[in-house]
């Protein structure tokens, strides 16, 4: 009390001396020796010398009263004068994993997943965020936090990063500069492991997967898939086969699909079906809100609220005590200097 209030002790030390001081002078004042005057009996007449030495009583007796409420204020303000009340502190429990195939034909889709995430972020209140990214290997961009300026920086700087066109760059249509060059192979770095093979799909939502962590604490948990399902080479398992692995681990699946350039419909309807059956949603590139939409469905029905152990918060009130003991003090003063 005295470590938080430690001014108050110089408040009450300062009013302790004024106090004496005040007592000390009119009991100096008083003890001095009278002086004589001949003919003088004719002022307690005078109105103007009697309402002098009436208000000369009032400013001594002005001075005792302001100093006793200075002392009495100091008091109560090192009191500590505070109100409780009891709370159960509540947070987010969402966990949400990006998981997107950065093969060349998702570089578009990746950007607007990126850039429309990162944007987000400023309404997020304790949920975790991760990315993960996949060609024909995984690599985790950054796991699960709630450091919203780390994850709002990774994703505009991905987002930044991914809207390059590989294939018109190779052909020489495009031009970028070296920087930008040097930015786009440092996002994508890790995930080319495998010559010759590229968007390995169900190894890389498996890999996803593997991303959410603290399996023994109840959170949601959810991954938003971005993917064409347009697979070149030979995966370890099969799309059903990882669906069903996050289905294992009671994670919500929202599958993005912007469409197939060589595949043609079974690529669609491979995805939808591995993804409806574990009750995952689909949303197609043809709705312009299917980014949207992917983000408010996650909030409307995962925003599960843990409670945390009540807690008793206290509210300190020293404004009225404070006021007080800094106008008394003020008044002291200047009464003083008014009765010298």
């Amino acid at each position: 009390m005295v470590m938080i209030f430690w001014w108050v002790t110089g408040l009450l030390l300062l009013a302790a001396i004024v106090v004496w001081a005040i007592t000390f002078w009119n009991r100096r004042s008083l003890r001095r020796s009278p002086v004589l005057v001949a003919n003088s009996r004719y002022m307690d007449r005078i109105p103007s010398f009697v309402r002098a030495q009436r208000a000369a009583r009032v400013v001594r007796a002005s001075q005792v009263g302001i100093a006793v409420l200075a002392v009495l204020a100091a008091s109560v303000l090192s009191g500590r004068i505070a109100t409780e009340r009891i709370e159960t502190p509540e947070f987010a429990s969402r966990d949400i994993v990006l998981c997107l195939d950065v093969s060349g034909s998702m570089y578009e889709y990746d950007t607007e997943i990126l850039a429309t995430f990162a944007t987000m972020v400023d309404s997020f209140e304790g949920e975790r965020v991760a990315l993960s990214i996949f060609n024909s290997t995984s690599r985790t961009v950054f796991p699960l936090t709630n450091d919203y300026d780390l994850i709002q920086r990774e994703l505009v700087q991905g987002a930044e990063a991914i809207d390059f066109d590989e294939f018109g760059y190779r052909l020489g249509t495009r031009d970028y500069s070296d920087e930008k060059v040097r930015q786009y192979v440092d996002f994508v770095e890790g995930t080319k492991g495998i010559p010759d093979e590229a968007s390995i799909v169900p190894d890389g939502l498996a890999s996803c997967a593997q991303v959410f962590d603290q399996a023994e604490q109840d959170r949601s948990r959810s991954i938003i898939f971005a993917t064409d399902n347009e697979v070149n080479g030979t995966p370890i398992f099969t799309l059903e086969e990882a669906t069903q692995r996050v289905a294992d681990r009671d994670i919500d699946l929202y599958t993005f699909y912007p469409g197939a350039y060589e595949c043609g419909p079974g690529c669609f309807e491979e995805l939808q079906t591995a993804t409806e059956d574990q009750d995952g949603q689909l949303y197609e590139s043809s709705d312009p809100q299917a980014i949207p939409a992917i983000i408010e469905a996650i909030q409307r029905n995962q925003a599960e609220v843990l409670g945390a152990q009540p807690t008793v918060v206290r509210t300190d009130h020293p404004s009225v005590p404070f006021v007080l003991t800094f106008l008394s003090l003020v008044g002291i003063l200047v009464l003083g200097w008014r009765a010298r």
